[in-house]
């Protein structure tokens, strides 16, 4: 009894340590963007089987802030409905195959707007980024190898040393930086009139299975959202 016990507390440590260290959008309450790069959840290597969504898109959100800081901007406030709305619309991407600020398949969920008012937001002011990052630390420009029949694995060099996965942090490094080097979702990020951001990425495989994520940005402008009645 006392073996059956001590097994039970330990699953119950194990599965209370494991939910502390998930993201929930509470932690947007004492994280921030002076702090967030301190976090050790945000350094942890994304385990393409088990990835903390919210946690990535908190990192894109923070890292967001940051290059508004930088340029003298204030920083956007989070708002999940904004993630929910950037989350599905990332996810449709994949799942409908194509890549688009307009949704060729909905007309509820045509424009961003739309997108904003079917999540429940009455004042839908949108503007959106979308991106298609690569999952592992990839150099482009560069032949790569795959390691296993699979296709799970891939390097510089026939038989090479792993290319790694991305950590959060460093995945959310990325694809905000593909975004400043790009005119108008540069304009988005340093846009004065955002006023909420959400994020919301969905990982897939491209041809060869090459691993990726499809990213996309949901901000509020002008005003600060009113949600739908529920």
């Amino acid at each position: 009894m006392k073996k059956y016990c001590t097994a039970w507390l330990l699953f119950f440590l194990t599965c209370t340590t494991l939910l502390s260290q998930s993201w929930n959008s509470t932690k947007y309450n004492s994280v921030t963007t002076k702090n967030f790069r301190d976090n050790s959840l945000f350094k942890e290597t994304i385990n393409f089987s088990g990835i903390d969504y919210p946690r990535l898109h908190a990192a894109i959100f923070f890292v967001t802030n940051e290059a508004r800081v930088k340029n003298g901007l204030p920083e956007v406030k989070y708002h999940k409905l904004l993630e929910e709305s950037a989350t599905a619309h990332s996810k449709r991407m994949v799942r409908m195959g194509f890549f688009n600020h307009f949704d060729p398949y909905n007309d509820l969920l045509k424009t961003p707007s739309d997108r904003l008012r079917f999540a429940g937001i009455k004042n839908a002011y949108a503007a959106e980024n979308i991106a298609t990052p690569f999952a592992i630390q990839y150099m482009e420009g560069f032949t790569i190898y795959p390691l296993d029949e699979k296709n799970n694995f891939f390097s510089y060099s026939p038989g090479g040393k792993a290319i790694p996965n991305h950590t959060y942090l460093s995945l959310a490094e990325y694809v905000v930086d593909l975004w400043m080097k790009s005119e108008g979702h540069r304009a988005n990020i340093l846009n004065p009139n955002a006023k909420q951001l959400g994020c919301g990425i969905y990982f897939y495989r491209e041809r060869n299975n090459i691993p990726k994520f499809m990213a996309t940005q949901n901000f509020q402008l002008y005003e600060e959202i009113v949600e739908e009645d529920k």
